[in-house]
């Protein structure tokens, strides 16, 4: 019998995030906000079964249906059994992603030597901070950081401000999102089509998320914004950041002001993947991560992923 899976919803945050409060994993797989706004690129599914949140997601390249592994308290073996079994009814091989290194231990207690864990590649891994160097630009590896900042501050004084975003400014950070995309020559990309709906969903339920957003404006001209919330409670995710690359230290200033307003009480940042693209993951690593939130996968032993 199949699980009775059906899209997230909005109503869901409170039992997904109990479920959640049994764990502490840096990775951003598990924070509702990132289930909830990607649900449509994802095709992200949830239940709930004997005080666990399963979930199913669909593979980019071909749509399978892949599971998240169980989150909850209880018996972990019988929510691993049903999310086989499931597997098996809908008649599609059976992984799960995104397992951190941490659940691993826990999986093989309960089901020894039945899976096989595998790291497919680096591009889904997370980028994790110390909140600290990403508020201060500390040290010799961050110089490079610090003299974008300082240039901007100098370059545009008095005609720069950072403001909060609102639930009343939201759609200026989407219409700041539209000119990104379009002067980047993605606004018809379809690989950009579900960030944008993501980006439409985490914009309009942008209080009921408890989502924190700020925008740098430059002679009154958003020229960047970003997106983030409390993911665990030592750790912020940043969703989305945006900001015009032709305007020297803009995405280095919307970084450094968010965490500076926002990232007070955590100790790790975590900034998401980088998709395998070049330039992004070059950015990624430019600001020293304390550690990568490897995602393995767990496969049924012997077979192939």
């Amino acid at each position: 019998m199949q699980l009775p899976f059906r899209q997230i919803t909005m109503e869901d945050k409170q039992a997904v995030e109990a479920c959640a409060s049994h764990y502490n994993y840096h990775l951003c797989e598990h924070c509702f906000t990132d289930m909830f706004m990607w649900r449509g690129h994802y095709g992200t599914e949830i239940c709930f079964l004997n005080g666990f949140l399963l979930v199913k997601m669909h593979s980019m390249e071909d749509k399978t249906p892949r599971y998240l592994a169980p989150i909850g308290e209880g018996d972990l073996g019988a929510a691993l059994d049903a999310l086989e079994s499931d597997a098996r009814e809908r008649g599609v091989p059976f992984v799960m992603v995104s397992v951190a290194e941490e659940m691993i231990g826990r999986i093989q207690a309960v089901r020894p030597g039945r899976y096989d864990f595998v790291h497919p590649n680096e591009d889904g891994d997370d980028y994790i901070y110390l909140a600290e160097k990403l508020r201060t630009l500390s040290g010799k590896k961050l110089q490079s950081k610090r003299n974008l900042v300082n240039r901007f501050r100098a370059a545009y004084d008095g005609r720069w401000s950072y403001e909060d975003i609102s639930p009343e400014s939201t759609r200026e950070a989407y219409a700041y999102h539209l000119r990104w995309c379009q002067q980047n020559g993605c606004l018809h990309n379809a690989a950009f089509e579900g960030e944008t709906c993501a980006i439409v969903l985490a914009l309009e339920n942008f209080a009921a998320l408890g989502l924190r957003g700020g925008m740098l404006r430059l002679d009154g001209k958003v020229v960047a914004f970003t997106l983030g919330c409390p993911a665990t409670p030592d750790m912020y995710v940043v969703q989305i950041e945006k900001a015009d690359h032709t305007i020297a230290g803009a995405y280095q200033m919307i970084n450094q002001q968010f965490v500076l307003r926002n990232c007070d009480g955590v100790e790790y940042v975590n900034r998401e993947e980088d998709l395998g693209l070049e330039g992004l993951r070059k950015a990624k690593l430019s600001y020293y991560p304390a550690m990568r939130g490897i995602k393995y996968a767990a496969v049924p032993k012997g077979m192939k992923l």
